[in-house]
């Protein structure tokens, strides 16, 4: 691919300099046929509520003024994609990203979008979200009391919350049907309980311990929009939880939990019982007193072949584990060293996008 000339370039920015934004001809890359503009700060009035209150209050400019940068890839002739990149005080980044071959359709797709409404934030976490905008999108501009992924054209990709030390990041799958990839990583030292996220539900699968991070799925179910709302939602629900678990000591998790707990270890034995409960069947077959012309036998002689295609015809290989009571927790704080202090919003100053429905869910 042949690199832009400076004829390329005064035609592709034509419409971007008509909305006042400014090449930066040093971060740009000829080469790779990528134009990036120089960021400009987005400021503005908006309304957002706290955990414990549902009345809608004027946050002040100066508190929301976030870093807006644009960067437009060109592809090919007729084949661009123009990334919105919006940076919070806090460090929080929230990208939205669109195709097509109409850069002016493009930006106008972009700077529809409220640049606070992928920003949620609440009592000692915050939450940004990404998204890919449809060629379709509608320009009407979504606001912080309706969420940018009820709007038509725009998927969720990923959401990050940064929370007492620790960043939970989700994955969207790129094929429906499939589970969300989550990932924790810690700023210090921390043991986290394998079900931490599993009391949550059934839809939340246990944490397992990588190198460097814990790492787990999360099932989202639905068809668009909805499944973009139910995962900014779980997300959140996440984002609250680790707050209350991590501002007590593990005992006090435990001690709480304990219900939901049991639970979970009930259903980790599900595929192990399962596959005992086949086994005695099987070998109480005999003494079922079963005709030897029965249809029946053809039922049982097929069973295994038909198991196994079931089971590798799950998107999820089932965890074969023993039944195992829930691990007991007696250490008397999460951090054997304090953690680096993290990018969170204090409670006292106001999210830019938590709403008005935000504000009324409650603890999980």
């Amino acid at each position: 691919m042949t690199p832009l000339t400076h004829h390329d370039i005064l035609g592709l920015v034509e419409p971007f300099t008509r909305s006042g934004h400014q090449l930066d001809l040093a971060a740009s890359d000829r080469i790779q046929r990528c134009l990036v503009f120089k960021p400009r700060i987005s400021s503005g009035s908006v309304t957002a509520t706290t955990q414990n209150s549902s009345i809608i209050s004027p946050v002040p400019t100066d508190a929301l003024a976030l870093t807006d940068t644009l960067a437009l890839d060109c592809l090919g002739a007729d084949n661009f994609v123009l990334k919105r990149t919006l940076t919070h005080p806090d460090g929080l980044a929230a990208t939205l990203v669109i195709k097509g071959a109409d850069t002016a359709s493009l930006l106008a797709n972009v700077e529809a979008v409220d640049p606070h409404a992928p920003f949620r934030s609440g009592e000692g976490w915050q939450m940004a979200c990404s998204y890919r905008l449809e060629p379709g999108h509608s320009a009407s501009q979504a606001s912080v009391t309706s969420p940018p992924a009820s709007k038509p054209g725009m998927l969720l990709t990923s959401g990050v919350v940064k929370v007492a030390g620790l960043t939970l990041l989700l994955k969207m799958p790129g094929v429906t049907g499939y589970p969300a990839e989550l990932e924790i990583t810690a700023n210090a030292a921390i043991d986290l309980p394998d079900d931490l996220l599993q009391v949550l539900g059934r839809d939340w699968a246990r944490l397992e311990r990588g190198a460097k991070s814990w790492k787990s799925t999360l099932k989202i179910r639905g068809k668009e929009p909805e499944r973009m709302r139910l995962a900014q939602d779980k997300l959140e629900t996440a984002a609250r939880h680790l707050v209350l678990t991590l501002s007590q000591p593990p005992a006090s998790f435990a001690r709480q939990q304990a219900a939901a707990r049991w639970r979970v270890a009930g259903r980790r034995s599900v595929p192990m019982l399962t596959l005992v409960g086949l086994l005695l069947a099987s070998l109480a077959v005999p003494y079922l007193g079963i005709a030897p012309d029965s249809v029946y036998w053809m039922l049982i002689f097929n069973a295994p072949p038909l198991l196994l295609l079931w089971g590798f015809s799950l998107r999820e290989m089932p965890q074969f584990a023993l039944p195992r009571p829930p691990k007991r927790l007696t250490a008397a704080s999460w951090w054997p060293v304090a953690p680096a202090a993290s990018a969170v919003m204090p409670s006292s100053q106001p999210s830019p996008a938590t709403t008005a429905t935000t504000a009324l869910v409650g603890q999980p």
